[in-house]
């Protein structure tokens, strides 16, 4: 008989294979060193796995971060998962107890996928959510097209060429809490490219960051403009960034269901609108406190596992 144990912060042997594994079955998009980003910028994480016993094979996992701010502490749960076989045995349960535990009655966010979300609000009290889903809608490269043109009242550059200060206030727009500490390291990350959008008199009026994920996949997270104008430029000088992006798999936006423009805009640069397929994915759900944000500049989230924008 297989027997389990708990491991807290395991190697990051156990780490890929949540990525693998939550990529082939679920469709997730995350990168090898997420695990070091994550543990290196929030003030605590803790990576909850739990394993066949004298080995480290994976069988069920769940991260926690906790982030703090002028408000207090924000935590923040992802990565839960199963592994197939072991799933209605129990096993997760419990892990996702332990760090409910942990986050005790502070504010607490996840996104839940669809299947889960009404489980998540029932069973664990994270029933504070925006009206609206979050859909994700993707397209082939093969049918990726870049248009003839785009607006020419916007420009880009590097985010290493723009005042850092003017960057982080236009990101306080974004997400009322302060992200400076984060920002850096994940524009920083390997297979991340970074860019910002400004208007004519140079002002920033967006920011985007692709990131090379699982599957050979591109995915622009996060990715923020004022406007569709303003996206437009920002898509095109972010993909001009990536080597060799036609040889990838797809693209994706994951956005609020409120906002038209990122479906609009992925069309545009699609050789035809059949190509584009969307879907509900998640939605952004929170235990104490709804944390509004400016879902018509959303056109991709940070990061699905530990941002809620």
């Amino acid at each position: 008989m297989v027997e389990f144990e708990t491991i807290v912060n395991p190697p990051q042997e156990v780490f890929e294979q949540i990525v693998k594994l939550t990529s082939e079955t679920e469709d997730w998009a995350f990168q090898l060193n997420d695990y070091n980003f994550w543990s290196s910028n929030f003030d605590q994480f803790w990576l909850v796995t739990v394993v066949e016993k004298g080995t480290l094979n994976l069988v069920a996992s769940v991260s926690l971060a906790r982030w703090d701010g002028e408000d207090g502490p924000l935590f923040s749960v992802g990565m839960y998962y199963v592994v197939q076989k072991y799933r209605g045995t129990g096993l997760g349960k419990p892990i996702f107890q332990k760090v409910m535990d942990i986050a005790g009655d502070n504010n607490c966010t996840l996104t839940g996928v669809v299947k889960m979300s009404e489980k998540y609000a029932k069973d664990f009290g994270f029933d504070k959510c925006p009206p609206h889903w979050h859909l994700f809608s993707s397209l082939k490269l093969a049918d990726f097209v870049i248009p003839e043109k785009v607006s020419d009242k916007y420009t880009s550059k590097k985010w290493s060429d723009v005042d850092y200060d003017a960057l982080t206030a236009y990101d306080r727009t974004i997400c009322t809490r302060d992200r400076k500490k984060l920002m850096t390291p994940w524009f920083n990350l390997k297979d991340t490219f970074s860019r910002v959008v400004l208007d004519q008199s140079g002002n920033i009026v967006g920011y985007g960051t692709i990131r090379l994920v699982t599957k050979n996949r591109l995915s622009p997270a996060p990715f923020y403009a004022d406007n569709i104008e303003a996206a437009e430029v920002l898509l095109e000088e972010l993909l001009e960034m990536v080597p060799n992006w036609q040889s990838y798999t797809s693209f994706g936006f994951l956005y609020p269901e409120c906002n038209k423009d990122p479906l609009t805009l992925l069309e545009k640069f699609a050789k035809s609108k059949e190509s584009v397929s969307t879907g509900v994915f998640i939605r952004s759900q929170f235990t104490k406190k709804l944390i509004p944000t400016p879902d018509h500049k959303v056109y991709g989230l940070a990061d699905c596992a530990h941002q809620y924008v």
